[in-house]
Parts: C-alpha cells; structure tokens; sequence
C-alpha cells in the first residue's frame, strides 16, 4: 500500500526558487567562462597576428590672417628699419701704387655754393639706377664720377676738360658746323653728376679756361657753361672776337704767342689735374712767334721755338711732361673735326697723342652737322 506525501506548498516554492538561482549562478559562470576564454583568444591572436598599416592624411587647417592687420605689421617692420645714409666715396678708375688722390685745390674766392637740394637730388637719381648714364651723356654723378660722351667717345670722368680747337679754320671752311661743337659740349656737360667737376678750355693763338680750376657740375655752373659756350664765336669775319680782343676777357688767359696753340692748350688742361681730357681740332697745330706768356716755363718753351712750327715729338713731350707731374694720368680723347680733306702728318699725331694718353681717337666730318 502507497502512501502519498503532501509538501507543503511554501516549501515547495521556496525549493523552486533555490534550484532556479542555482542555475542562473551556473549559467552565468558557464558564460564568464566562455567569454574569458574567448578573450584570451583574441589577445593572443592579435599579438602574433598584427593588423596592416594604414595611412591618414589629416585635413590641415588654417586661419587666414586679417589683411589689414598684416599691412599694419608690415608698414610698422619697416619703418623701424636704419635709413640709407649717402656717403660719397672716392676710388681710382685704374690700379695705382697709392690709396687715394689728393683732393682739388677749391679757391675760395671764385667757389660757387653747391645748393644742397642738388646733392640729394643727384644722389637719389645714382640709386635709382640711373647712375650708369647713356650714350648721349647722362650720368648719375655716383663715386665713380659720372657718364660722358663726346661726338661718340664714352667714358667715365670725376673731373673732365673740354679743350676746343676755335682757330678761323674750324669757323670758315664749314659755316655754321660749329655749332654742333657747341652743341656736343653742352650736352656733355648738362648730363655730369653734382659730383663731378668740369672746365672748358678755348685755344686759338692762346688759349683760355672758364674757371681758374674745374667746378662742380652744379646747376647754376651748368646754366653759366651753356651760356660761355654759346658766347664762343670766330672765324675770318669776326676778328674783334679774336684771342686778343675778346677770349682773353672771359676766363683764365694763358697766352703763348700766334698760330694754332694746341700744345698751350693741353698744358693748361693737364695743369688742372683732369681724370679725362677731350680735344677737339681740325687739325693744324703750328707754334709761332710772338710776345707774352703766362710763367717762366713757358716763355723758354716758347724761346726755344720762335718763328717755326711745334714738331710731333716736341708736342708729345710737352704733353708726357705735364702727365709726369700728375699722380694719376689723364685720359686724352680726340675728335679730329675735318673741315677739309684730312692730312696725313695731322692725324698721324693726333692719333698718338690718344694713343700715348690711354685714350681714343675719332674723326667726324663737319659736313655731316
């Protein structure tokens, strides 16, 4: 015979309940179990397995600067900057034994006051680049003097002479055609630098400077030059213009006797210490006898000569030993002016004369002006 158990019903929840925890605890730990192992797993994995490289390009990001504000930084760079200061230098135009030429002799009482807007003018124009001058004669007026041109003959020169042959010959065979020798010395002489300084020199049977010493290249010395140029006249019909008459009043005289005067000429030019000198003539160079002379030198020179005609050798000597009493030689050019058909024994020397003196030798047809 069975017998049957009744449990009682809150024991038999409670029992219910016990087994229903115990499973969750098991199912929970079975799955941290899984889980841990399949963790481990995958470090492993990835510690013998490491994933490809990969590159990234980031976007770079930039603030673009405030125009204004940059303009503003910019303007308060630069005026903070040292202002160029001009300084003029002296330099030689060829090697030498020495550093530096003397400076001129300035006589105080024919001195012309250099305005002082002129330099900073003449200056601002060297850095612009304009320094360098171009073929018709315009310099800069830097520290390597300024840019000169004379009837096509280039140079550079701190201190330049015109010398101008105005015997009748240069005025009577062609009329009118010196007016292009005026034309070319102005135009020479308009394009020197404030730093330049400048003479010209006359010769007939004398010859005659505008200034006792070159000057500077100042306006008003420029307006003054044009106009002493313009005032040069001469020739067979004009004989109160002659040396005597009217040449010797407008400048520094250096009268030697008649004739054609070149070698008095070039002495007097060279006397002035020039770094370049430029002739022009047609030609014909004679020493004749007459009276007068300017120093004691001259009047044996002349002495020795009365009455008869320089010889090439004797000009060339007069020119070597005006040279040897400069430190730094100056560069002789020459324009042979043909008024007529040009002969032989004259431009055998004049082209030795360029050719001693380091300089160059042109000629030019009158006909041609």
């Amino acid at each position: 015979m069975s017998t049957t158990t009744e449990v009682d019903p809150q024991i038999a929840a409670r029992l219910r309940r016990r087994r229903l925890i115990i499973t969750v605890l098991v199912a929970s730990l079975i799955i941290h179990l899984i889980g841990g192992i399949g963790a481990g797993v995958w470090i492993v994995a990835r510690y013998f397995m490491p994933p490809a490289a990969t590159f990234e390009v980031k976007k770079e990001i930039r603030i673009a600067a405030e125009e204004r504000e940059h303009r503003m930084n910019m303007a308060e760079f630069d005026a903070g900057q040292p202002k160029p200061s001009f300084t003029d230098k002296m330099s030689s135009a060829r090697p030498t034994e020495f550093a530096l030429p003397d400076l001129p002799v300035m006589p105080i009482d024919v001195a012309v006051t250099v305005d002082p807007s002129d330099i900073v003018t003449d200056q601002l124009t060297g850095l612009g680049g304009m320094g360098g001058g171009s073929g018709s004669g315009s310099g800069g007026g830097g520290s390597g003097g300024s840019a000169v041109n004379f009837f096509g003959i280039s140079d550079m020169a701190t201190r330049v002479v015109i010398v101008v042959d105005v015997s009748d010959t240069m005025f009577d065979r062609q009329p009118g055609k010196f007016n292009a020798v005026k034309a070319e010395a102005a135009k020479l002489i308009q394009g020197l630098g404030i730093n330049t300084l400048f003479n010209i020199v006359i010769y007939e049977g004398g010859s005659v400077a505008m200034f006792p010493e070159p000057q500077p290249a100042t306006d008003a010395n420029k307006q003054k030059a044009a106009a002493w140029i313009q005032s040069v006249d001469g020739g067979g019909s004009k004989r109160s213009l002659s040396y005597r008459s009217t040449y010797s009043k407008m400048g520094t005289g250096l009268y030697e006797g008649g004739g054609t005067r070149t070698d008095t000429a070039l002495k007097q030019a060279l006397s002035m210490r020039p770094s370049t000198v430029f002739l022009i003539t047609d030609g014909e160079m004679s020493r004749m006898g007459g009276s007068g002379g300017a120093d004691k030198d001259d009047k044996e020179d002349k002495d020795k000569n009365r009455g008869g005609e320089i010889t090439d050798e004797q000009l060339l000597g007069i020119i070597k030993d005006a040279q040897a009493k400069m430190e730094v030689p100056a560069r002789i050019h020459i324009v042979h002016f043909l008024t007529k058909a040009a002969r032989s024994e004259e431009e055998k020397v004049l082209r030795a004369v360029a050719r001693r003196n380091d300089g160059r030798f042109k000629q030019v047809k009158a006909e041609d002006y």
